[in-house]
């Protein structure tokens, strides 16, 4: 099996890392990758512009890179919010509409993070992102946790009740689950995004994010899922007083989908261009 884990210090360079490391493995695939960016919201512009051109340039051109973000985080929306339930209600306002449009018909992934499928049809969808927030908060006035996360066998209902008095390192509302067992029964659709796993770092105020794909395309979704996971994990973070932190993404399985001159002109794209923070 091939794998391989990328520590770098910003979204463009750990994704190019990468991209070079499946570049270099037979079929230009491997297994269980682990990319990990100490600041997931700052990009090289040169890279980021050139990718953007590239895109667009294909024959079937792929959505924006701006487009695959806002899937999984809606960054405009959240910028004129204050609160997350004012995010998440004006979300919810806009999700049948955003539903209508064809690549969206199974939801989108942060629909499924604040309107999560209830148990039953007579019950309420569920805010996980609000959950997570009012645990983190909860645990910070509480107890200074070095790590809060789930493994994910819970379903996202699950009562907090048995946790009021003493809550556990390890609780449910730290994890935001994507996949609907009952909805999601095709092999090869939406999501590929499983879960999210926060976990507060008493040492130093801050939030990392951990999230886990079943399976990534490095050239045609991935540099925008990293985006949208940095801008995530910046939201909780404010939400709840902290800093957003490290970001670190896992594939069960990663494929590099771009040919080698498309790979080579993202390379000569990123010599001596400036870094620029989305978070600034």
């Amino acid at each position: 099996m091939h794998t391989f884990t990328v520590d770098a210090p910003d979204v463009s360079t750990a994704w190019l890392e990468a991209c070079e490391r499946l570049a270099s493995l037979p079929k230009s695939r491997a297994f269980h990758t682990v990319v990990r960016i100490a600041n997931p919201l700052q990009e090289n512009s040169g890279l980021r512009s050139e990718l953007d051109r590239r895109r667009a340039a294909r024959t079937d051109p792929l959505y924006p890179i701006d487009t695959v973000v806002n899937t999984l985080f809606p960054v405009q929306l959240a910028a004129t919010c204050a609160t997350h339930e004012e995010l998440a209600e004006r979300y919810r306002a806009l999700y049948p509409r955003l539903r209508r449009v064809r690549r969206n018909a199974h939801g989108t992934y942060f629909g499924r993070l604040i309107a999560y499928p209830g148990a039953d049809k007579k019950s309420e969808p569920v805010d996980q992102i609000a959950r997570v927030i009012s645990r983190m908060e909860s645990l910070r006035k509480t107890a200074r946790w070095s790590a809060v996360y789930e493994a994910g066998t819970a379903h996202v209902l699950d009562t907090e009740a048995a946790y009021e008095d003493d809550p556990p390192e390890s609780a449910p509302e730290t994890e935001a689950v994507i996949r609907a067992a009952a909805l999601d029964t095709q092999p090869r659709d939406f999501p590929c995004l499983s879960h999210c796993s926060f976990q507060m770092d008493a040492s130093t105020d801050s939030v990392h994010l951990a999230a886990y794909y079943r399976s990534h395309y490095m050239f045609e979704r991935a540099y925008g899922n990293y985006l949208a996971l940095g801008h995530l994990c910046e939201w909780v973070a404010r939400q709840t007083g902290l800093k957003p932190g490290t970001l670190t993404v896992m594939a069960g399985s990663a494929r590099l989908d771009c040919t080698k001159t498309e790979l080579g002109h993202l390379q000569a794209a990123t010599a001596n261009a400036p870094l620029f923070d989305l978070g600034a």
